[in-house]
């Protein structure tokens, strides 16, 4: 129930609609995310989440069920979140390096007893690059090599093989002594909506609202998409990759309900899955969150978390909403732990959020 939990299919984490299950972002097929959506449908409750990263989340599985969904899900999607490369890697027009081959490397040499959620970037360049996002080791292409990042720390710039060799031994020091690289990364990172070129066609970066898609959705968008791949992106986004018809994907998947537009107020909102979905949560979030998108200005972020943990935005936001027994706690310019300024109910919360952003636009 920890935030900072790394639920899998092989150790789900129990949570307010039953075992939610993690697959790290990958570049499918579509006929391979409809194969996700039918174990998301058959063995959990039909919902799934894009988390902030591209992972991807089952939601509502059972302890009698995980077997049936550990078999419905493409035996090759990968199961190790231990390497994360950027989002078009090896297919964006505009990248510095393809961090495929090197990100594989580090991926078969990491070595046993890594702590928990332990993370490295590899970072080909690009439109759409990772490196602001936070890691403990960073590898990111530059046109003298890569430049490697340990926690905040940048040590310099390498070329592959000794790139590599570095990175090897920063791992095997940190399975060592069980600890992360401390800070590092999470600046403002590329917006994944819109068309996106590539080295062989483009891609389309759709938006799910609030992270959340369910099955008879997904599967209707990978069958329409005719994309040679679909892969989850950071800002809790679906890249539909080498479409046919980038026009005619955008219309059908505004239609079923996905963002098309970067400008939508909903892109400006972090909500949690809240109560009932969340059993630490102390109050609704989505629907909450949905009401008070068109009250957010351009340039300012809404944080509506269930609880103090505050799992779907760590980070400071322009105005915090997070559930308390009392109520709703507001909080100013500061983060879901932090010290609430006052107490709302949700008609107060509309009232109030919409004098104070109306000022802050």
């Amino acid at each position: 129930m920890r935030r900072g939990a790394c639920p899998s299919l092989a150790a789900p984490m129990e949570t307010g609609d039953g075992l939610l299950a993690r697959l790290p972002p990958a570049a499918m097929p579509p006929a391979s995310w409809v194969a996700l959506a039918e174990a998301a449908r058959r063995a959990g409750n039909g919902l799934l989440d894009i988390t902030a990263r591209g992972s991807v989340q089952l939601r509502g599985l059972r302890t009698g069920t995980l077997d049936l969904a550990a078999e419905l899900v493409p035996a090759d999607w990968p199961r190790g979140a231990l390497v994360m490369t950027s989002p078009l890697a090896g297919e964006a027009l505009d990248e510095v390096r393809d961090p495929r081959p090197l990100a594989a490397r580090l991926a078969a040499a990491a070595p046993p007893g890594l702590p928990p959620k332990a993370t490295v970037l590899v970072d080909g360049g690009g439109t759409l690059h990772v490196a602001a996002e936070a890691a403990d080791l960073r590898l990111v292409a530059s046109p003298e090599g890569w430049r490697i990042g340990h926690g905040a720390e940048w040590l310099g710039v390498a070329q592959e093989d000794e790139a590599f060799s570095i990175t090897l031994d920063l791992l095997r020091a940190m399975a060592g002594d069980g600890t992360r690289a401390p800070g590092g990364g999470r600046a403002i990172a590329p917006e994944p909506i819109g068309l996106h070129r590539l080295r062989d066609g483009v891609a389309l970066g759709l938006g799910l609202p609030f992270g959340r898609v369910d099955a008879d959705t997904l599967i209707a968008l990978a069958e329409a998409s005719g994309a040679r791949a679909l892969r989850g992106a950071p800002g809790r986004a679906l890249l539909a990759i080498g479409v046919p018809d980038a026009d005619a994907l955008r219309r059908q998947a505004e239609a079923l309900g996905f963002i098309t537009d970067p400008a939508d107020p909903r892109r400006r909102v972090a909500a949690c899955p809240g109560a009932p979905g969340c059993a630490a949560a102390l109050t609704e979030t989505r629907a909450l969150a949905a009401s008070l998108a068109p009250l957010v200005p351009v340039g300012a972020l809404l944080h509506v978390s269930g609880c103090a943990k505050g799992c779907a935005h760590p980070r400071a936001a322009t105005r915090t909403l997070v559930g308390m027994a009392r109520g709703l706690g507001l909080i100013r310019r500061g983060r879901a732990g932090d010290t609430v300024a006052e107490m709302l109910d949700p008609q107060e919360a509309c009232a109030v959020l919409a004098r104070e952003f109306a000022a802050h636009a």
